[in-house]
């Protein structure tokens, strides 16, 4: 067994030593703004680089602005906006820019412009030309990744651009610390501190319950076009929505209307058909800027690797933005998603004793008529109102309705060892599902002055509800399928097929509703010390009704879940050492109902409960532009739902079982040195069953299929000379050994450890146009990424593969 500490150390000390603090220089940006009305330019300038600026509007009407234009300070494209305006810029003591009439002869002597180490940051990360964000959302209000007591890694824009990652698996695939698992079903597991992520989501930070009772695993069909950044959060997430897991969470944030005018074209053809056009366009609709709006176009026709299978994506996304008054912004946002697809799900079988098949990576033992049909609508609503100097209001909404029409077939069962054709059993399916959430969330949040420091305050409430319309029926095929030589056309059932002869299915319905207040404090005990402490109290329930078919015979089933007045604490201790490290210790607990489970004389299951530690030390260089992590954890989890041994017909469980997981994480994000920029994680994680209502399984893994060593890198080198329009990219997905003990015959399925290796060259023909090759597994390693059972789900990873994109800026 590996002893994570030590190592631990070495890369404390290795994050710690960078960078230098005496590299630090101010952050320049590049301004392209035209003349124009000099409210807009100023409101671009500040919408850039990051900043909040103040404007009596009667101090800018009529005026205009020059044009704007090269990699300048902030400030000195403000003043450059400013010349011959009669105005003058002021920095305020909270960081914040104002306007103010400049002084005339015979006026008294102003200082000007006064710069200050710390000015407010803005999240937005598109435009930055960055790998890390100034700052993160998902735990309320706007913190820089160094103030917040907790693991978070944010995946920007130029990192969803630079590795064409348009889904939420490509996105997880290549977050640090996070493993990522096929569900047979369609869909993917996701994985984090070797505990599952589920139904953890949050637009623009409104929890939905998506994802928790989802019919394709934790995933779901969500397009990245339409976003900033995809914040994700490791560890306990109870905080967020009350009844958290263990893991982690997501949060999407939504792409915004800008002050100035841009619009982006982008075409990409890649291996296997894979073609992808988008258009995206926003900016200013009216001559004040007041009103701004975003529309973003996207469509995707597909292959894969594997025989049979296609896909085609329409993604359609329109907002708005509305400022009602200087102190008062509203937001509306409309998004159509449209998926239309021939899947290949359930995976690969193995010999009978585990060992590999061996198959060609093309192999696909599905149908042709497979399909799915996937339709989402969400619609975003926010208000955001600043009351005064030091404190706003927000108030946020979500609706998301999805549904889903699937058939497909797949084969289950082993092959036999030494066998060259097989009569392998066919399993086939159907789902007509459809799943409404709605979500709602406000806070106030703000600052106030107390024995000499500056704390801050967050208070709030939100809610969610989810609501499942589902009917499904798995039955068995009469035909079988040989694994060497599959047919991909045998018959289609008609629909009451499936329902005669079902194995199990039926319809379900499914309501879960919870609710909750929570309060956070950011207490300043001493300039370097701050100490975060906060709490939830929530309110859950569940109520479930579904029929459960055997052959045409149908077994009504409810179930149902109540918890009131759940307390889940959080608290957090902060300590600078000096301007760029910072050491912190967190602690939170975990709570999610199980009431959906019922024991063996019927009673309901108490909830899942553990607790949750961090200790780390966190660096920012460069006003922000690099940013390092390095963390222990530990995570105990109690009472999960468990068969019970006892109980005759496997229908019961009980509360049992005892989970502990450990080890450490190391991050750095961002412009290590000028020109080059990277997102590098590496994770240590060990999982131990504790107890176990089965005792033969004290002691061992307790997720054996999520890999000990971790390793995700991704960088961008700009070159510089003759050579400077050119970009350069490299990274590496490696993991150590995985393994699955079959529950039939107990064998150990395994895949070893391997490294996958991608790269990316880039070319800017002019200020307009660009042009990129991608390459994926360039050196075209053979490996499974997902490992199932001796019957199936052993799924392979994509082969080598090239993707040419062209891209207009304008």
């Amino acid at each position: 067994m590996i002893n994570p500490w030590p190592n631990a150390l070495c890369v404390a000390v290795a994050l710690a030593t960078v960078a230098s603090p005496a590299l630090v220089q101010a952050q320049d940006v590049n301004f392209n703004l035209p003349a124009g009305p000099l409210a807009t330019t100023l409101n671009a300038i500040a919408s850039q680089s990051g900043n909040i600026i103040s404007l009596e509007p009667a101090l800018v009407q009529g005026k205009q602005a020059p044009a704007v234009v090269g990699r300048m300070s902030p400030e000195q494209a403000m003043d450059a906006a400013l010349a011959g305006s009669r105005l003058q810029l002021r920095i305020t003591g909270q960081g914040n820019f104002s306007v103010e009439p400049a002084p005339q002869n015979g006026d008294a002597l102003q200082l000007g412009v006064t710069r200050v180490v710390e000015q407010s940051r803005d999240a937005t990360t598109e435009g930055s030309g960055s790998y890390t964000a100034q700052a993160v959302t998902i735990g309320k209000g706007s913190h820089s990744l160094k103030e917040t007591p907790q693991s978070v890694t944010v995946i920007t824009r130029k990192m969803l651009d630079d590795q064409n990652l348009n889904t939420i698996d490509q996105v997880m695939e290549k977050v640090p610390g996070i493993t990522v698992y096929d569900s047979p079903m369609g869909g993917k597991y996701f994985y984090s501190r070797g505990f599952r992520m589920s139904g953890q989501y949050q637009y623009d930070g409104v929890p939905l319950d998506i994802g928790s009772s989802y019919v394709q695993a934790d995933s779901f069909n969500s397009d990245m076009a339409i976003y900033d950044r995809v914040e994700v959060l490791r560890g306990a997430a109870g905080m967020m929505k009350g009844a958290g897991g263990t893991a982690g969470g997501v949060n999407f944030v939504r792409k915004r209307g800008g002050y100035t005018p841009h619009t982006q074209l982008s075409l990409s053809a890649g291996t296997w058909d894979n073609y992808r056009g988008l258009v995206d366009t926003g900016g200013p609709l009216n001559e004040s800027g007041t009103l701004r709006g975003r529309a973003v176009m996207a469509q995707q026709t597909r292959q894969y690797f594997y025989d049979v299978a296609e896909r085609r994506d329409q993604i359609y996304y329109g907002a708005l933005d509305l400022d009602l008054t200087p102190d008062t912004m509203l937001g509306l946002g409309l998004a159509y998603e449209d998926v239309d697809a021939t899947p290949c799900w359930g995976g690969l079988p193995r010999y009978a004793d585990g060992s590999d098949l061996k198959l060609k990576r093309s192999t696909c033992l599905n149908t042709a008529w497979n399909n799915q049909r996937s339709k989402r609508t969400t619609v975003f609503g926010d208000l955001t109102h600043t009351l005064s100097d030091d404190w706003a209001l927000k108030v946020a909404g979500v609706y998301s309705k999805n549904t889903q029409d699937m058939e497909y077939a797949f084969p289950s069962g082993p092959v036999p060892v030494g066998a060259t054709h097989t009569n392998t059993l066919m399993l086939g399916s159907i789902y007509d599902y459809d799943q409404v959430d709605y979500g709602f969330d406000a806070y106030i949040d703000g600052t106030f002055d107390a024995f000499g420091q500056a704390h801050e305050l967050i208070v709030g409430a939100n809610a969610s509800r989810s609501h499942k319309d589902d009917f499904y029926a798995v039955a068995a095929l009469a035909q079988r399928q040989d694994i060497f030589n599959p047919d991909h056309h045998l018959p289609r059932p008609d629909e009451g097929y499936y329902l005669a002869n079902a194995s199990r299915g039926g319809p379900v319905d499914m309501r879960i509703q919870q609710y909750g207040a929570y309060s956070l404090a950011r207490l300043k005990l001493a300039d370097p010390l701050t100490v975060v402490v906060g709490s939830r109290v929530s309110w859950y329930s569940s109520d479930s009704d579904s029929t459960t078919y055997w052959r045409g015979e149908g077994t009504p089933v409810n179930s149902k879940a109540r918890e009131s007045g759940q307390v889940t604490p959080f608290a957090a201790v902060l300590f600078d050492i000096n301007d760029n490290l910072t050491t912190y210790a967190s602690y939170t607990d975990i709570f999610t109902p199980q009431g959906g489970y019922k024991t063996i004389d019927g009673s309901s299951l108490k909830p899942l409960i553990g607790k949750s530690y961090e200790l780390g030390i966190k660096g920012e260089w460069f006003e922000g532009r690099l940013n390092s992590s390095f963390n222990l954890f530990r995570t105990e989890q109690n009472d999960a739902a468990q068969d019970d041994p006892l109980c005759p017909d496997s229908s019961c469980s009980l509360n049992s079982g005892k989970v502990r997981a450990q080890g450490f994480e190391a991050e750095i994000s961002g412009e290590v040195i000028e020109r080059l920029q990277l997102l590098a994680g590496y994770t240590y994680t060990q999982s131990k069953v504790l107890e176990d209502a089965q005792p033969d399984q004290k002691g061992l893994a307790y997720t054996s299929y999520v890999p000990r060593h971790l390793l995700r890198v991704w960088a961008d080198y700009a070159l510089t000379g003759a050579l400077e329009r050119v970009t350069l990219g490299v990274g590496v997905n490696a993991q150590s050994s995985n393994y699955r003990v079959s529950p039939i015959s107990g064998n150990d399925v395994s895949q070893a450890g391997y490294a996958v290796w991608n790269g990316r060259i880039g070319y800017r023909i002019d200020d307009t146009w660009s042009v990129a090759l991608n390459g994926n597994n360039l050196f075209d390693k053979r490996y499974y990424a997902s490992i199932g059972t001796e019957g199936f789900g052993n799924f392979y990873g994509e082969p080598r593969n090239v993707v040419m994109s062209l891209k207009a800026d304008f």
